[in-house]
């Protein structure tokens, strides 16, 4: 790599993460899930700002984020993350969309004894099927519903040993691809690609691993979508704050040894209202578009349980001066 794009990236990552630690600290972050009655290509207009409706807030301590969906017999439905502040874990959660005007506080359907979330769901031949965020876990798993949408089953690792954040999957030219960052090496910064012939694998890794690196337009942020014959792949803009925008990134290249994007919209969090601090999530659900949006708040409590997670992580990483030989 040229040295000065060494310099670049190095700085760009050095300031995420003073910014990520600033809001960790002093920011609390209330996410929500909002409906958008139009579909996702919609956002690729210039100046596009759709009405969104924002499902009920579910409680303090707690917030939602990550949504997908998905039609089934005529009606449509949602998944997202559910986090707890308390126990810094998030499970997938469930929501009916069937009627916009009596939205509903989702319930949980899948958790695991670590962190999920971003509940990727996609259908396909006869079966609905979830690739969450386990990075916990370090593997990148494949679910099945057997009784949708309550009950589901891990049928496959499609990736074991990575730390894989928001990993993304989708068919183009042939072959489904596998798009997501390393939680133990720049989450927001390097971009993985794996392919195959088929959902279950076997998976292998692009040739050019990692395809992309930086802040801006890098971690994967919704579906990725067709539209008038190009293929889209929305991705973070943390740059500056983590979730602050998303880039629609308009696919160029895409072969087991290539891979080049580039920016062809930016989408922005609203200009008013109670989410208008970020966004990091988009879509596709039918003909309407499933978003999530920020409010930073500060919140005395919730500041001192961060202060204290890190204090406790802190001790755990330091070796006392009689352990050391």
């Amino acid at each position: 790599m040229h040295r000065a794009n060494t310099v670049y990236l190095a700085s760009d990552g050095i300031r995420n993460r003073v910014a990520k630690k600033f809001q960790d600290f002093f920011c609390h972050q209330n996410w929500n899930v909002g409906v958008v009655e139009e579909p996702i290509h919609a956002f690729l207009e210039e100046d596009a700002r759709p009405r969104i409706r924002w499902l009920p807030p579910i409680g303090r301590g707690k917030y939602l984020a990550d949504p997908f969906g998905i039609v089934q017999g005529g009606r449509t439905y949602g998944f997202c993350e559910e986090f707890d502040y308390t126990s810094y874990k998030g499970v997938v959660s469930f929501f009916d969309l069937s009627g916009l005007d009596d939205l509903r506080p989702p319930s949980t359907v899948l958790e695991m004894p670590f962190h999920m979330s971003y509940p990727y769901i996609f259908p396909f031949e006869g079966h609905v099927y979830c690739v969450p965020e386990t990075h916990e876990a370090k593997e990148i798993s494949l679910y099945r519903a057997e009784e949708f949408p309550y009950r589901w089953i891990k049928i496959s690792t499609l990736v074991p040993g990575f730390a894989g954040v928001d990993p993304t999957v989708f068919s183009f030219g042939g072959r489904w691809w596998l798009a997501s960052t390393d939680g133990d090496d720049g989450p927001n910064t390097r971009l993985f690609v794996w392919h195959a012939e088929s959902l279950r694998g076997p998976w292998r890794p692009h040739a050019a691993n990692p395809v992309r690196l930086g802040a801006n337009g890098t971690r994967p942020a919704g579906t990725p979508f067709r539209h008038k014959g190009e293929l889209y792949r929305p991705a973070m803009d943390s740059s500056r704050t983590y979730g602050r925008r998303i880039v629609l990134n308009r696919i160029v290249k895409l072969t087991p040894s290539e891979f080049e994007e580039e920016k062809a919209r930016l989408v922005e969090p609203p200009k008013k209202g109670r989410y208008r601090d970020g966004i990091h999530t988009i879509s596709a659900v039918g003909n309407w578009t499933l978003v999530d949006g920020l409010q930073i708040t500060f919140q005395r409590v919730e500041f001192q349980m961060t202060v204290e997670k890190e204090r406790r992580e802190l001790l755990g990483r330091v070796t006392p001066l009689w352990h050391k030989n």
